[in-house]
Formats: structure tokens, sequence, C-alpha cells
């Protein structure tokens, strides 16, 4: 009786032949001799850090401002965004300002925020909220505003009043809208944690990759990179799975 053929994921073929090509470049190929470092001392270093508590403290700190930041612009941004959606008046005239305020990136109120807060990890929270906080209100309103007229108005009919309208037809109608708005929000909450430290000295791993870069540890460089690519599809793949189990109908 023959087992079952091994499986290997394609991701993790893919992750090999990229990691194959790097060290035959920077070995043999035209990064040879450079400041790239090959994958192989890079990833030696890697395991050296995950051996070090300030690697840990530092991984910590870029998840305590991406989490926290997106827990308060979640727990404004979604009752806002349900406000503004039950009422035409206030979607119209609140598109504007909204639309304005989340096109412009975090990054250029970086001085405004290192004069205000200096560069905490408190600095770091409020951009993160301030990235993403006005984009998911508006999404959030967008989805309530598409829940079935029909639906709505035999509602009316049968006497419910706006609360079971909400509960049982606009945030149902709203949840796959949110769900998006989420998606994007985690990944840009750890982009933004990362800018924090990179560029406003905030405590993290972005601080550490400025160190790195700045003394000419290309080694740790990488690996710092290798890190936050490891975290960063870590905290996707977890959105996603969750994703999929509270919104079952429309995860895909």
């Amino acid at each position: 009786m023959s087992g079952k053929p091994l499986r290997i994921p394609a991701g993790l073929v893919s992750a090999v032949v990229a990691l194959l090509i790097w060290q035959i470049a920077t070995t043999w190929g035209p990064l040879a001799g450079t400041s790239v470092p090959t994958a192989t001392s890079t990833l030696a270093e890697l395991w050296n850090m995950l051996f070090m508590s300030e690697t840990w403290d530092s991984i910590w700190q870029t998840i305590q401002m991406a989490l926290y930041g997106f827990l308060i612009a979640v727990a404004i941004a979604i009752p806002v965004g349900i406000l503004i959606g039950l009422s035409r008046f206030a979607f119209i005239s609140t598109k504007f300002t909204f639309d304005f305020f989340k096109v412009i990136p975090p990054i250029v109120i970086i001085p405004i925020t290192i004069l205000v807060f200096g560069p905490t990890l408190q600095m770091g929270v409020f951009l993160v909220v301030f990235a993403i906080v006005f984009a998911l209100a508006v999404q959030t309103a967008y989805g309530v505003r598409d829940a079935d007229p029909v639906l709505i108005e035999t509602m009316r009919c049968y006497g419910m009043g706006r609360a079971k309208q909400v509960l049982f037809a606009r945030l149902p109608a709203a949840s796959p809208f949110i769900a998006i708005g989420i998606r994007i929000s985690v990944s840009a909450a750890m982009i933004v944690a990362v800018v924090a430290g990179l560029v406003g000295g905030a405590p993290g791993l972005g601080h550490d990759l400025l160190l790195a870069q700045t003394n000419g540890q290309n080694t740790v460089t990488f690996a710092i990179v290798l890190i936050l690519g490891i975290l960063g599809l870590a905290v996707s793949r977890l959105v996603v799975f969750l994703q999929r189990r509270l919104i079952f109908w429309t995860a895909s």
C-alpha cells in the first residue's frame, strides 16, 4: 500500500528559487563583489538575530505600533462610516474632506508628529491611525449605502426601525466592504509602522533598519528586510484566515 505523495507548497518552491538566484547573482553573477550580501550569509545573520532579545523587542514594538493604531482606527472609522452611510447629506458633505485626508501620505506629517510626540511609540501609533482611518471610514460608508433598497423598504413596511435595518440589512451588506478595507488597512498599518521608525526614529524594526544601513551593516540590513517580509506575510495570512471564517458568505 503506497503512501500519499509528498506535496511541496508552491510558495516554498518559489522562495527557494528566489534564494538560489540571489545566491548565484551575488557569488558569480553581476552582484558579486558588491555591497549586496549573499543569500547564505543573510540567512545565517537572520538565524543569529532570532536568538537575540533585541530583535524580538523590535518586532514587538513594530507590531505594537501597527496593532494599536489599527485598533484605534477601526474603533473610530467603522462607527463613523456607518453614521455617514445612513445619511445621504452626511455622505455627500463629508466625501470631499475624507477623500482629501486619505490621499495625504503619512510620511509628510512626520515632522509635525515628531514635534508633538517625539520619536516615540505614540508617534507611530498616530501615524498608523492617520494613514487608515479616513479610507476605512469611506469604505464603510460605501458599504452601508450599498444595501438593497428593496430590502430596506420592505423592512420599513413591516415596521422595523432604523436599528434593525442597520443590524440585519446594512451591516451584512457593508461587511464585504469593511473586510476589504480591513485587509488593506492591516498591510498599510505594518508599512506605516516601519516608516515611522525608518524616517521618524520611532522604536522598532524600521529604526533598526536605518541604523544598520547607516553603519554599513549590509548583511544585517538585508536580514531585517527578510524579517519584515516574513512578518508582513504572516499578518496578511492571519487576516485572510479570520476573514474567511467571520465573513464566510463573501470571503474568497
